[in-house]
């Protein structure tokens, strides 16, 4: 070690350094000072480990902490030593461990040059453990790099790597922080949390704030602090481990359902820019983030495999591009540690289809789907007409090699379902995807918008997610873009011609519904591969309807007889009608179980007073009254 006794003045810098540094490498360490003019004192300045038994050490002990020397300077420290002061007790019991004599000699010595330059800061760190208080400018002995961090996210408990810790000094037009904050300093700490971006699994970083506070402050009561001053640290760690298994295994494609809550963009009343909004959510889900970043043309954020590779990713921008291959995905699913399972993220990114938005959804209230056949069994068609539906259905999963001649082109399969309302259109495409384990996307006319341009993105969407899903896609009354093109209708003809061209190169099943198939356009009719028409309900297919509707309630809550059900078929209604019917008389039976056939004749006979109203106007408007 080489520690200036004298104050000579230096009669060339560059050479003096050179001496120096030769001088260096026949050492263990290098203590450089410098001279601090005001006290008329040197100080220490840096010191630079030189041995490459201790660089291995060191290295060793420093795998998880990054930055922890600058690019320039390698394998030195600078005052106030915080990344020696972070790892100080591993590197004391290294050094006690150690087998080898002359690193653990070299060890020895770097402990006993060292320490006193720690001595201070080292009690003060002691204190804070153990007291569990810390002031704002300390704060630093507790902020270790590598070192878990406790936040509480979205009301998720959440464990986070702290990647860095910066003391800023804002400037007056720091619009970062609110006005009453802005002339005051606060920690600014890079955090890493396990994430995955439908490709591969990494640490995605975010920043917190902590803002000045003026007196001593327990840890536990910041909203972000070291995870070792959390209470009930091992119940916490036992969620999370747990919470981290359900996130590993939600990587990838995955049709679930969802109880609790959702978040979604929203721009608040007042508010410049839009902001996660917590939102109710009871239904099916598609967990993909895949197709999250996809279909809504967002560049994934960059992920770190080890919150160690900031080095050499720092100022750059993710290089991920978003190509026209958008049914493409490669995934590189890997097992996770339990360390890692302990900072995933508490959030998937997910597709909500009853909404039919895309959303982030809670991991811990994803549940596994249960798929229902009952749908299918009671589907009131023609046995024909059910076996060819299941029989396209199935060519998605067993492809014939029959296609168009152009590559791509005509390999999807439509669906045409024509007939009055309330006939069992809509759930005819319910229960065949049901029966075919998939889920089912479904729009209507007015969600595609009314511009063609606000169409044809809607179409191209909701096409786009289909095909990547393997999901089969439901247009319901799909009357507007399905009828002949006309002269006198030049928007409308423009909405035909997009419905064609996307439908064109399309590779999934669709189904079409429409009241109205006399005037399909023709150039549409050449696409269609099945057609299956529906009629009104006879009175044998409104008695099977009722019986299932019913059927789905629990026998000891209903009170009917064949008779009652022989009656009810004679009222000449369609499906919807019955539902509708058998939703408003539970409500009725609710204080007067079970279900009664007086309670279905209220409400019949409060549907026939309505339709008598109805007809008496339009006779009276007739009769020019």
């Amino acid at each position: 070690m080489t520690e200036p006794t004298t104050e000579q003045p230096l009669q060339d810098p560059v050479l003096e350094e050179r001496r120096i540094k030769a001088l260096g490498e026949s050492h263990i360490i290098v203590r450089r000072f410098s001279r601090k003019e005001a006290e008329d004192a040197w100080a220490v300045h840096s010191i630079e480990l030189k041995s490459q038994r201790l660089r291995t050490v060191f290295a060793d002990i420093f795998e998880d902490y990054p930055n922890w020397f600058p690019d320039d300077n390698p394998f030195t420290f600078f005052p106030p030593f915080k990344p020696l002061v972070h790892r100080w007790e591993r590197f004391t019991r290294k050094c006690e461990a150690e087998t080898n004599k002359v690193t653990k000699m070299e060890m020895h010595i770097f402990r006993r040059e060292i320490e006193p330059l720690l001595s201070i800061s080292m009690s003060a760190l002691k204190e804070a453990k153990l007291t569990g208080v810390s002031d704002f400018k300390s704060l630093w002995l507790l902020f270790a790099p590598g070192d878990l961090m406790f936040s509480r996210e979205h009301g998720n408990d959440c464990l986070f790597k702290l990647v860095a810790a910066e003391l800023v000094q804002p400037e007056d037009d720091d619009y970062d922080c609110a006005r009453e904050n802005r002339d005051k300093p606060y920690w600014t700490l890079t955090l890493g949390q396990i994430d995955w971006d439908g490709s591969r699994t990494g640490f995605a970083l975010a920043s917190e704030k902590v803002l000045q506070f003026d007196q001593p402050r327990l840890l536990s009561r910041m909203g972000v602090y070291p995870f070792e001053f959390a209470p009930d640290q091992q119940k916490i760690q036992e969620g999370l481990l747990a919470r981290g298994r359900m996130f590993e295994s939600l990587r990838g494609f995955h049709v679930k359902t969802c109880v609790g809550r959702k978040l979604v963009m929203r721009r608040e009343p007042g508010e410049s820019h839009k902001k996660l909004v917590a939102e109710p959510i009871n239904g099916r889900v598609i967990v993909d983030a895949h197709a999250f970043y996809k279909c809504q043309n967002i560049v994934p954020p960059q992920l770190l495999r080890k919150i160690v590779d900031l080095r050499s990713c720092e100022g750059k921008e993710p290089t991920q591009k978003n190509d026209s291959k958008k049914d493409e995905r490669k995934e590189d699913i890997e097992a996770l540690t339990d360390e890692e399972r302990l900072t995933t993220a508490p959030l998937v990114k997910g597709f909500d289809l009853k909404a039919k938005e895309w959303c982030r959804l809670n991991v811990s209230e994803v549940r596994d789907l249960t798929w229902n056949d009952i749908p299918y069994q009671n589907l009131v068609l023609d046995d024909k007409d059910k076996v060819a539906l299941t029989a396209f259905a199935d060519h998605r999963a067993h492809k014939t090699g029959f296609d168009d001649f152009v590559e791509h082109k005509g390999e999807g399969i439509v669906i045409l379902l024509c007939g009055p309302p309330g006939v069992g259109k809509t759930l005819t495409a319910e229960a065949i995807a049901e029966r075919a384990r998939v889920p089912l996307y479904i729009l209507s006319a007015g969600e595609l918008g009314s511009t063609p341009a606000d169409f044809e993105k809607a179409l191209k969407n909701a096409l786009m997610c289909s095909q990547i899903w393997g999901a089969m896609l439901l247009l319901d009354e799909a009357d507007v873009f399905l009828e002949a093109r006309s002269s006198n209708s030049l928007e409308r003809n423009e909405l035909v011609a997009i419905f064609l061209r996307q439908l064109e190169y399309y590779q999934g099943l669709l189904f079409l519904t429409t009241n109205r198939i006399s005037t399909i356009d023709p150039a549409f009719r050449s696409r269609i591969d099945l057609v299956i028409p529906y009629k009104d309900l006879d009175s044998s297919a409104r008695k099977q309807v009722w019986r299932n509707f019913i059927n789905r309630l629990p026998p000891a809550e209903v009170q009917l007889s064949d008779t009652d059900f022989d009656k009810l078929a004679e009222t000449k209604i369609n499906g919807r009608d019955i539902k509708n019917i058998i939703k408003t008389s539970l409500i009725l039976a609710a204080r007067d179980k079970p279900l009664r056939m007086d309670h279905i004749d209220v409400v019949l006979g409060l549907r026939n007073r309505v339709e008598e109203m109805e007809f008496g106007r339009v006779s009276d408007s007739g009769s020019g009254r």
